[in-house]
């Protein structure tokens, strides 16, 4: 339903967690495929199956970054506020219009379940976030999938214009019409491709707070933001140079934007809510660090500042 609504052009969103997406998530190729934006929200709780679902967890991040068949661009982001949460969905919106495809936030039960007090939104300010309108300049024939430098189409609405709108989850060519032609598929899979450089360029930094050159950094994703601030700054209280990098972006990553502060900590603490730190699996892939210390947590409750702290081996409560 969200994908026809995209297609129609309202800007579209399904909330669910990751039961409710793993029944649908062969949607994700038929956004893929046919270019049309998606936006998902996947509050993550324990699993498999069933598993705790009125408890939290951080275990459907590999999930979702490869999620639905075949290859093609996303981007991920993990708000660990509820500030981040409305900003960051925002800019899954802009992102999933721009590169014409999915896109995710990756909450957890946590985080959805909480009640904060914050400073008003200002919404006033913003642009709406748009689909395609009636004045748009295409070349004519009109082709959907239009080969381009950048992957990015002409996406016009149907019924909205003079031109016809074609769709297809076959493999189709720039009028949208189904083809077995083997060199243009090549082509049409690398202009899908070509529009991962749109989230590389687009992708959110690491937040990094705390002492330059620390002892002990934690890297943390998501709802766990809050906690390892607050335990790095008990190790601060105590004397140890400590400081945070927190990912609000999960993917892509741009090593970049961050290696150096992982080569630049004496030590490296991943802090996640899984059992098999899918985080510091997915570093080590990326930029070829090895987070070998880790505070997990996975039996269903919130990561809290004194659950680090013990996972760190620092006596007493604060």
């Amino acid at each position: 339903m969200a994908i026809g609504a995209s297609f129609a052009g309202a800007p579209s969103m399904v909330s669910t967690a990751g039961g409710g997406f793993a029944l649908m998530v062969e949607g994700v190729s038929l956004a893929a495929m046919t270019e049309t934006p998606l936006v998902v929200v996947v509050g993550q709780r324990p699993a498999p199956a069933t598993g705790l679902p009125t408890r939290t967890e951080q275990a459907d991040l590999e999930f979702v970054i490869h999620a639905g068949h075949g290859e093609f661009p996303r981007a991920v982001f993990a708000p660990g506020s509820i500030e981040q949460c409305f900003h960051l969905t925002r800019k899954a919106f802009e992102l999933a219009e721009r590169a014409q495809g999915p896109a995710f936030v990756l909450t957890d039960h946590f985080i959805a379940d909480s009640m904060r007090t914050i400073e008003p939104l200002d919404v006033e300010s913003l642009e709406a976030v748009g689909a395609p309108h009636e004045g748009i300049s295409v070349e004519e024939p009109y082709r959907r999938y239009r080969l381009t430098p950048g992957g990015v189409s002409p996406r016009l609405l149907p019924g909205r214009t003079k031109h016809l709108v074609v769709a297809d989850s076959d493999e189709h060519d720039e009028f949208g019409h189904i083809t077995e032609d083997l060199s243009l598929r090549k082509l049409m899979v690398e202009k899908r491709l070509a529009k991962g450089a749109i989230l590389r360029e687009a992708c959110v930094p690491p937040e990094y707070a705390g002492d330059e050159r620390p002892d002990v950094l934690l890297v943390a994703w998501g709802s766990t933001r809050g906690s390892a601030l607050e335990a790095a700054a008990v190790l601060r209280e105590r004397g140890v140079r400590s400081a945070v990098l927190h990912f609000a972006q999960v993917w892509p990553i741009v090593p970049e934007q961050f290696v150096e502060r992982l080569r630049g900590a004496r030590e490296v603490v991943c802090v996640e809510s899984n059992a098999t730190g899918q985080f510091a699996r997915l570093l080590r892939r990326e930029t070829g660090v090895e987070i070998a210390r880790r505070v997990l947590r996975y039996d269903g409750l919130a990561i809290t500042p004194e659950y680090i702290l013990r996972g760190l081996g620092v006596a007493g409560r604060y």
